[in-house]
């Protein structure tokens, strides 16, 4: 059974490092497109909007892949 869950995060200018917040968390995977499609659009370009999957309650400390990266809105810059 698959359970994984989308998360939408906007980051300036597509940089993970600068400014950054999340849109929502969604179960499915096409609706999370969407809204980071949307919302990119909505901020001019300004912010990408990053779709990333992950399984819920699930985190392992030696890993640094809990979530991964699954769809990109860019941004005018990016």
């Amino acid at each position: 059974m698959k359970n994984e869950i989308y998360i939408v995060t906007a980051y300036r200018w597509g940089n993970r490092s600068a400014h950054s917040y999340n849109l929502g968390v969604f179960q499915n995977k096409h609706k999370a497109q969407q809204v980071a499609d949307s919302h990119c659009e909505y901020r001019g370009g300004k912010y990408a909007c990053v779709v990333d999957e992950c399984n819920p309650n699930q985190f392992d400390n030696n890993s640094d892949e809990y979530t991964k990266e699954i769809y990109r809105a860019k941004s005018v810059r990016y």
